[in-house]
């Protein structure tokens, strides 16, 4: 869908547009015969945002938008990207990173003595929420572990934040207004996000001026420290007190008509054609 949207974008904006869709048989090797000028990269998650199609594109010499192949891999990576973040003292929720290989169900009690719950259960590549559950128990954290080793063998327990979520979405040198997402779920799960119909997204946020320009930065800081570059989206969440905590990073938005990119593209003066020009060329 949000190749779709920017293809037709592109379209209208004059350029000659090649639509490729990418699945596990496509030979990447065949790009090249279609002589492309620069890729749009609207593909989210798996080989499409972790760095894999990145790598090959500069391999072949094809130039193509958003983040590098290092920015890209990190980025895909919860675990990953949180463990930068500390090191660089950006501040994301406590978490503990389990290896199913080294898993041992018997110690979970003593290695999460000291947080409180509810705790998120995560997967660490999943993108669109897919597999991400919120555990209020010690008993639904050992199910819900058990259900996030289905995905991947990697995954992350993180403390959860009560309180308000936002996303700042990044164009170039350019960090636009963010935009803060209400819903009736415990928390912005697969279902809230695609499915539900109260779902709302506020842009312009409802936060101070002094507020906007902390979280904006926060994005900003969190995006960049990554590596990521050309545009990209930061998940934040606030908490009781509004201390503001990053969340992930995005380094594929999606563009689809419900997205949040162009909706934040939109309040900054750039209308949906604009923003993926914008992107094109950033």
């Amino acid at each position: 869908m949000s190749g779709e949207a920017v293809s037709a974008a592109l379209s209208r904006k004059g350029y000659e547009v090649v639509p490729v869709d990418i699945d596990e048989n496509f030979d990447i090797t065949t790009l090249k015969q279609y002589q492309v000028d620069k890729a749009f990269l609207a593909l989210h998650g798996g080989i499409g945002e972790d760095g894999t199609l990145q790598a090959a594109l500069k391999m072949l010499n094809i130039p193509y938008t958003g983040s590098h192949h290092r920015a890209s891999a990190i980025g895909i990576d919860k675990s990953l990207t949180k463990k930068v973040w500390q090191a660089a003292g950006i501040p994301t929720p406590n978490f503990v990173e389990l290896q199913k290989d080294f898993f041992q169900p018997n110690q979970i009690s003593e290695r999460f003595a000291n947080f409180t719950f509810p705790v998120v259960v995560k997967p660490a590549t999943q993108g669109c929420s897919i597999g991400i559950n919120q555990a209020n128990d010690m008993e639904e954290l050992k199910f819900y572990i058990d259900e996030a080793f289905k995905y991947e063998d990697t995954i992350l327990v993180e403390a959860y934040v009560h309180g308000r979520e936002y996303t700042v979405s990044i164009l170039g040198d350019q960090v636009l207004p963010s935009v803060e997402i209400k819903h009736s779920h415990s928390f912005f799960d697969h279902e809230a996000k695609f499915k539900s119909a109260d779902t709302k997204y506020l842009c312009p946020a409802e936060l101070t001026e002094e507020q906007e320009k902390a979280i904006r930065s926060l994005a900003r800081r969190a995006f960049d420290c990554v590596g990521a570059s050309g545009w990209g989206r930061v998940d934040i969440m606030a908490d009781e007190k509004g201390y503001f905590y990053a969340i992930e990073v995005n380094t594929i938005p999606g563009m689809t008509e419900r997205s949040v990119f162009p909706l934040a593209s939109q309040e900054a003066g750039l209308n949906y054609d604009d923003t993926v020009d914008a992107i094109l060329n950033v």
